[in-house]
């Protein structure tokens, strides 16, 4: 299986594997080299980071969600650049968890295969033909994905002292289940990071409940190519 090779920050070296795909090859394109997560675009990213550090200095462990982790480009991004982070890893398909769990080795990361929506339950995983970044999944009682709400996921297995700091969020149109109740878990999180999925998915209105929920948070809104930035204010 092909590799890359990742310089961390620190001078180390780490082999991140792939299929060679499309789909991997654009997910490794996006992170590594276009830097789509990189905090350094945002006027307000020293401020993020310096809150981060400030966690730090209390004594608390800054949580990094990362739901729709893929084959793991995200995670390691995270692991590289905040290494005292705990990180917890969704994704929904098998053979992408396969890759995720080898690209994270070494790395504080909880791991959890499986779908991620408003409430508990099961979920069926379809693949429309977009390539492995492009699985989706929807709620389906006889499904055998279970479904984690994100309150389930923040108290099981975190720190005692954990405080939310990220959430990153590409969940291809499941964002609609996300963010149709409990939603009292944004406002924790000092930023959200959301691929929304109207284009994808025409007259189907999967962004409204996010659009309901954030619009009455005191949160900064930023749009940059395929990403939306709600910063706590």
């Amino acid at each position: 299986m092909p590799a890359a090779q990742l310089h961390t920050p620190d001078g180390l070296i780490r082999s991140f594997e792939h299929r060679g795909s499309p789909a991997d090859l654009g997910v490794f394109e996006q992170i590594f080299v276009a830097q789509d997560y990189s905090l350094g675009r945002l006027r307000r990213g020293r401020e993020l980071v310096q809150r981060y550090e400030a966690m730090l200095a209390s004594g608390k462990t800054p949580i990094i969600v990362d739901a729709g982790a893929n084959i793991g480009a995200s995670v390691v991004y995270w692991g590289i650049h905040f290494p005292k982070a705990q990180i917890l890893a969704i994704e929904p398909d098998k053979a992408n968890f396969a890759l995720l769990r080898k690209n994270t080795q070494g790395l504080n990361v909880i791991l959890h295969e499986a779908a991620i929506g408003s409430i508990e339950g099961s979920a069926s995983l379809s693949d429309p033909g977009e390539g492995e970044w492009g699985y989706r999944t929807a709620r389906d009682d006889a499904g055998c994905l279970p479904i984690l709400s994100m309150n389930s996921l923040l108290e099981g297995g975190v720190a005692a002292n954990a405080a939310p700091f990220i959430a990153k969020i590409d969940i291809e149109g499941a964002e609609a289940d996300l963010f149709a109740a409990n939603t009292d878990w944004v406002q924790s999180f000092d930023l959200l990071i959301i691929e929304l999925h109207d284009w994808m998915l025409p007259g189907q209105g999967t962004s409204r409940n996010f659009l309901k929920c954030i619009a009455n948070l005191d949160r900064d809104f930023l749009h940059i190519g395929e990403n939306i930035f709600s910063i706590r204010n």
